[in-house]
């Protein structure tokens, strides 16, 4: 917690108390403590699960500048988020859970406006005229004073959202033992770092997968996938991340609630299936890749939906947020004018492949950025769709940049299976997707494929 964070706290939940110095002093004490067994664990983590530390691929060499500082990170946050969440319990902590709800829409209508800040003074900068100076100015001057608020609400917020979801998760008892769930649903609210997909040119394949800046410049982006094109022939792209299951879950802090309980809950269940045999073979094939992210994909929506009516949203919002957890921000603008952009897309992968199949590298290239202006014609801001491109997306079935049957084959077992408990519990003990295909034909068998 900063200084910004406290002082806002102490102005607006406590008013005038001389029980937060005595608070404070208590969190940067106890973030002292835990702040080095937590880097010393985290290191130990890290050299232990690294097959080879010094030797980088393609990928890390090209982007290396770039690097996400993954144990700066957790060293800032996951300390400060437990030490939060034990404060919390203190006597002159407590907050009713509807002052705690209020909070919550209240965090998300200062994001809303903040997203219409950004967008006025990136306006105000292009228009270069004379009053677009001072303009920017007290357009800056309003944002920040917004993004220190909205902070400042920031660590009760996630106890709430994380309280919420835990509830759902409770009830549904695949992961509790009483009130307690495990492993704890613990979320960060964050500017969430950008990933590095690479593929071979000739199919498409995720190859490469490398975390970096989440402020990495535009230019930058370019040539870290210009390099990587030209030096070691791989398709490459720079994208914007949903979410990342660090603990605590890095989720975005520029969406709306409904988007952020499922994204949150998305995350929880990387951690839930790292227990388990479905996380732990996830690196075993690209279909079990595919098979944890699309099952995140659908039981975080679940679990987030039903914690969005929990929380009082407004039920509305629940037929028309379409964002997928893990994509980009880029396949998720809408158009009215018609034009379907899952059926264009979907289209676009397919002629991509026959190209690739029949050794066409360059045809199915130039076709792709042909169908990439198309797609920004329509209201998609598409950067740069290429080989690396699908490869990312295609990992989530539900995409239509994907090819994969894992999404029809999961909904068909949840409609098989009497609850979510039971879904989750006959997925996550896979080890393999021949096994998952086994357990689908159990339960056809069962149930008489109803």
């Amino acid at each position: 917690m900063d200084a910004s964070t406290a002082e806002f706290n102490y102005n607006t939940s406590i008013e005038g108390s001389l029980r937060p110095p005595m608070k404070t002093s208590m969190l940067a004490r106890l973030s002292r403590v835990l702040r080095w067994p937590v880097m010393g664990l985290l290191l130990l983590i890290l050299l232990v699960f690294s097959k080879d530390a010094l030797k980088l691929n393609p990928a890390e060499r090209a982007s290396a500048p770039y690097f996400y500082d993954l144990i700066a990170w957790e060293a800032a946050n996951f300390p400060s988020k437990w030490v939060h969440r034990l404060t919390t319990l203190l006597p002159w902590a407590s907050n009713g859970g509807r002052a705690r709800h209020e909070q919550v829409h209240e965090y998300f209508r200062m994001s809303e406006e903040v997203s219409r800040l950004d967008s006025e003074l990136e306006e105000s900068a292009a228009r270069r005229d004379d009053g677009a100076t001072s303009e920017s100015a007290r357009l800056e001057a309003e944002l920040d004073e917004l993004v220190s608020a909205r902070k400042g609400l920031r660590d009760d917020v996630e106890e709430t959202l994380e309280s919420v979801i835990s509830s759902v998760i409770r009830e549904e008892g695949f992961a509790s033992w009483g009130e307690l769930v495990f492993p704890p649903v613990d979320v960060r609210l964050t500017n969430t770092p950008k990933l590095l997909v690479t593929s071979p040119r000739d199919r498409i394949r995720r190859t490469h997968d490398v975390l970096l800046e989440a402020d990495i410049k535009l230019e930058d982006r370019e040539k870290v996938e210009d390099e990587l094109l030209n030096e070691s022939n791989l398709a490459a792209l720079v994208i914007g991340l949903g979410g990342v299951a660090t603990y605590p879950a890095s989720v975005p802090n520029d969406r709306n609630l409904i988007s952020t309980l499922e994204t949150s809950a998305h995350e929880w269940l990387h951690h839930y299936f790292f227990f388990r045999s479905l996380g732990q073979n996830i690196s075993k094939s690209p279909q079990m890749r595919t098979l944890n992210e699309t099952m995140a994909d659908i039981v975080g929506r679940e679990i987030g939906r039903r914690a969005y009516q929990k929380l009082g949203g407004d039920p509305a919002l629940l037929q028309t947020n379409n964002r997928r957890a893990g994509e980009a921000d880029e396949t998720q603008a809408y158009d009215e004018s018609g034009f379907d952009f899952d059926t264009e897309m979907h289209r676009t992968r397919g002629r991509v492949d026959e190209l690739l199949a029949d050794g066409r590298i360059e045809e199915a290239e130039a076709y792709m950025e042909e169908r990439r202006l198309v797609f920004v014609e329509n209201g998609f801001p598409i950067r740069k769709l290429n080989q690396a491109y699908f490869a990312f997306h295609g990992t989530y079935a539900e995409s239509a940049a994907s090819i994969s049957p894992i999404a029809d084959q999961l909904h068909e077992l949840r409609g098989l299976v009497p609850d979510l408990s039971t879904f989750v519990r006959k997925v996550s003990g896979v080890s393999s997707y021949r096994q998952f295909l086994d357990r689908l034909e159990e339960a056809r068998a069962e149930t008489g494929g109803r």
